[in-house]
């Protein structure tokens, strides 16, 4: 079931987790304090009662029997006990007698720094009964012994009172509390929103705005940064998403014209009979056209991470030879020279790699290296091993034309380099003046 945006709101739950915090706080900490002045107010009640039944008892006379006057809610019975002897002196009327017993065959020490320590108390229903005794040092060794009953609802109600007014004054401050930490929240989270509402607006653009980062270095601050730097990786995303689809046009463009301009002759001239010329130049630009739509599927398999790497051992000198026998009409026909150098151990050329994505790279190189160098000079090749590393270098002279290196180098650069990084090998490249220079590092 999904919530109302009232309780949704981290607004809500901030306010919501600091009341519950408050609620546990409040509820520990009310309950010893409402136990310890319960304890206290109890304990002053007895010592009261103590000091009352002493100050009785000290009054009290056997020979001749004096009894000193009490107040009408002193409930009093006294009696006098020795080795010999055990008798009542004094019984106030509507004493509970039932709990005789329990007082009688009590043993009360009057020794000690705190007498009121070794007295012996009772509750019974509202009364709360206490036990004092005073020694005559007569013939027998007497003893007078006093209990003092009275009532205890008024100390009772004072602690409901207390406990009452501590339950009220604790949903009080739990209201308030709530209110305050809503509104606090609320304050808080203003820099929050400010950066929802720029996000809200800022439109996916090659030049997209940026967030305001506060001068507070906080968790706020902390995440407009981050922000700002993901919208940075948007930026960049794009622009090689639109450099991507231009390369696409510039690749398909070329050879898709090169076959309308053949077939558009082909039926100008009203020849009946198809030229091998030109079903081999239409040939040639179908095979561009598959090789192109081929680097799309690599592109788009790389970009989705699903690109599957079938692994096994081969030689990479044998996959080099192979490559450049494969380019060699190309690389003819377009007058180019290759100078091969190889210095590295025979042994070294083992590998345990994807052989057909490699031979796609070094396919895409070379082609590069035909499309948009300068036959002036040789394609340079040098497979050598350097501080225990085998590393491929092409290396070639590029054409005076801005335009059109613009326009190249670029689709097949960005699937070679991925391919190889996929692979956990080295790619480099390197433009320097009027040369371009690949090297791989395995």
């Amino acid at each position: 079931m999904r919530l109302p945006g009232f309780i949704s709101s981290i607004r809500f739950k901030i306010a919501a987790a600091f009341s519950l915090v408050f609620i546990a706080i409040a509820f520990i900490t009310n309950f010893f304090i409402f136990n310890y002045l319960q304890e206290n107010l109890l304990e002053t009640h007895r010592r009261l009662l103590f000091q009352e039944a002493t100050g009785i008892i000290n009054d009290v006379r056997v020979d001749p029997i004096q009894i000193p006057i009490t107040d009408e809610a002193q409930l009093v019975y006294i009696w006098y006990e020795s080795f010999t002897a055990s008798y009542p002196l004094y019984e106030k009327s509507g004493f509970p007698i039932q709990v005789l017993p329990y007082f009688q065959e009590a043993t009360v020490e009057t020794e000690g720094i705190d007498e009121f320590e070794f007295s012996k108390s009772y509750r019974l229903d509202t009364l709360d009964i206490i036990m004092v005794e005073r020694a005559l040092f007569d013939a027998d060794n007497g003893t007078i012994r006093l209990l003092l009953g009275q009532d205890n609802q008024a100390i009772y109600s004072q602690i409901a009172s207390i406990r009452t007014n501590l339950i009220w004054a604790n949903v009080l401050s739990i209201l308030l509390s709530t209110v305050l930490a809503y509104f606090v929240s609320g304050l808080s989270l203003k820099p929050v929103q400010k950066v929802i509402a720029k996000a809200r607006v800022i439109q996916a653009a090659e030049q997209m705005d940026r967030l305001p980062v506060p001068s507070v270095k906080d968790e706020i601050g902390a995440l407009s940064i981050t922000i700002n730097e993901m919208i940075e990786r948007i930026e960049s995303s794009i622009k090689n998403q639109n450099q991507f689809f231009a390369m696409a046009a510039h690749e398909l463009r070329t050879p898709l014209a090169n076959m309308q301009s053949e077939l558009e002759y082909r039926m100008s001239t009203d020849r009946e009979e198809a030229n091998p010329e030109t079903l081999t130049s239409l040939r040639e630009e179908v095979i561009r056209l598959k090789n192109i739509v081929q680097d799309f599927l690599l592109m788009s398999q790389l970009k989705a991470n699903t690109l599957v790497l079938r692994k096994s051992d081969f030689r990479l000198d044998d996959l080099l030879y192979d490559t450049l026998e494969r380019m060699r009409p190309a690389l003819t026909q377009s007058a180019f020279e290759l100078k091969l150098s190889i210095e590295a151990a025979p042994e070294r050329f083992e590998l345990y790699a994807d052989r057909e994505k490699l031979e796609a790279v070094l396919v895409n190189l070379f082609d590069n290296a035909r499309k948009y160098g300068s036959n002036t000079e040789p394609i340079a090749v040098q497979l050598i091993e350097s501080e225990n590393q085998l590393s491929l270098s092409i290396e070639n002279a590029l054409v005076t034309d801005s335009s059109l290196l613009q326009k190249g180098m670029g689709l097949g650069l960005q699937i070679a380099r991925q391919i190889v990084q996929k692979h956990g090998f080295v790619f480099e490249q390197e433009r320097g003046e009027g040369v371009f220079r690949v090297r791989l590092g395995f």
